[in-house]
């Protein structure tokens, strides 16, 4: 049964929404910047290779970003949580994450090998087998930057995470302007770009890490959080898996069924879409570390994640509808005349993008509770929708048909969330969605400051 909040104090909750809103502050930033690096990486490529060449280098990239989604075992968010907590120190969960690292390394070139050797031109048709060697190579380093800046997010040092993040898509700008646009290497030279990004990246983490391991000597050996940290990973890790396989399972299936080019052109409408997680991604990042250091006073809990999801999800709705107001001219003027097809996939994906913010916030809450293995229930019925509806969808209506798969997929997921939600937490289940009156007076606070400081 759900249970009223009581006892409310306004002051200490202002308080800490103020310290989280300082860490979402600076991540934002940094997510703008990653976005604006995106973008412009993004023009650069649509419109040097042109709608098949993007879509055979979406693909190239694809291969180890599908390695590392598949074999990193749920490390980084175990990290989170438990270095969250205070369980390990970051000496210990760093040495522990390397050997993983070593072994899984290993086993995903293996995987990666037999892959290209044996059914490349089944998974990846029309995609030359060179540039499928290159994913491969890239995948380790793809893999080590994700666990090690797992560790700057569970000690909630995101300054110096927010530093490190921008670094890959900063050196990856660079070098698409130099390689792809100006010595004309085409899809190789967007792939090399984007295994140095990597690397040079990876080179800062470790730095940024180790500052941490001179002074945070506590908690469990490394051998004892290796074996918690797979016991509570593989639960996040198949959750993990089932919601890479729901954000990307459209790309495979365009692929499959249409071609590269217009796959080229479906990875545009997405990509647009994608950019409205700006915010639910930067609160996430924040917000799962938080949740877990707060496993003991769950009245703070509860109050945080409801009023962080549905800000998040109505300043996300405020954006898409905008969106639709300049979807077609954007991305002529952005991209060019070659892709205003994407216009009618990207409207159709708005809708399941708003829902995915939401849906995003509450998965922390449920993980930060311990209980990963609820979002990997929910991943396993929502994917089964998802490529079911691609199949159907996709021969009908072509990448619109994709988007509207797509959408439908993610609207399935936002309401299982909220049951699951409000069932673990005891708050109703629409508060993570409407404004209450804790919202409003936040509002005239920060309106008596604004007004404060200009008159």
């Amino acid at each position: 049964m759900a249970v009223k909040n009581t006892g409310y104090d306004f002051e200490d909750n202002k308080t800490m929404l103020t310290r989280f809103e300082r860490n979402v502050t600076g991540t934002l930033a940094r997510q703008l910047l990653v976005i604006l690096f995106g973008l412009v990486s993004a023009i650069i490529l649509a419109r040097v290779l042109g709608p098949e060449g993007n879509g055979l280098y979406t693909l190239s990239i694809l291969l180890p970003t599908v390695l590392s989604t598949f074999l990193n075992l749920g490390a980084a968010p175990a990290n989170v949580y438990f270095i969250g907590r205070g369980t390990v120190d970051v000496r210990n969960a760093l040495f522990a994450n390397l050997w993983l690292w070593l072994i899984l390394s290993v086993l995903g070139i293996l995987v990666g090998a037999i892959t290209i050797w044996s059914r490349g031109d089944v998974f990846f048709p029309g995609v030359p087998r060179p540039l499928l060697w290159g994913g491969v190579a890239v995948f380790p380093l793809v893999l080590l930057q994700a666990f090690l800046i797992s560790l700057l997010q569970g000690k909630q040092d995101f300054r110096r995470f927010n530093t490190v993040s921008i670094i890959a898509p900063g050196v990856m700008l660079v070098l698409f302007l130099a390689l792809v646009w100006g010595l004309s290497m085409e899809v190789p030279g967007a792939l090399l770009a984007y295994g140095i990004g990597y690397l040079v990246a990876l080179v800062l983490t470790i730095r940024a890490v180790w500052v941490h391991c001179q002074s945070d000597i506590r908690g469990l050996s490394q051998r004892l959080y290796a074996k918690q940290c797979i016991g509570y990973g593989w639960k996040a890790h198949l959750s993990n898996i089932l919601a890479f396989v729901n954000y990307r399972a459209d790309i495979f299936l365009v692929n499959f069924f249409l071609t590269p080019a217009l796959t080229g052109i479906y990875v545009i409408a997405v990509q647009i879409a994608e950019r409205l997680w700006l915010l639910s991604q930067a609160v996430s990042t924040v917000l799962l570390p938080r949740l877990s250091e707060l496993y003991q006073d769950e009245k703070k809990r509860n109050h945080l994640t409801s009023v962080i999801a549905r800000w998040v999800f109505l300043a996300t709705f405020f954006a898409a509808a905008s969106l639709v107001l300049v979807a077609k001219p954007l991305i002529v003027l952005l991209f060019g005349s070659k892709y205003i097809n994407a216009t009618g996939a990207l409207l159709w994906l708005l809708p399941g993008v708003v829902l995915g913010s939401l849906s995003r916030i509450l998965s922390n809450d449920i993980a930060a509770r311990g209980k990963p293995e609820l979002n990997m229930y929910v991943a396993f019925f929502v994917v089964s929708v998802n490529i079911i509806a691609n199949i159907i969808l996709i021969p009908m209506m072509g990448i619109n048909g994709a988007a509207l798969a797509t959408t439908i997929a993610y609207s399935v997921n936002a309401i299982s969330k909220l049951y699951l939600y409000a069932r673990l937490s005891g708050n109703i289940w629409w508060q993570p969605l409407l404004l209450d009156k804790t919202d409003i007076a936040l509002i005239l606070q920060r309106v008596k400051a604004i007004h404060r400081s200009i008159f």
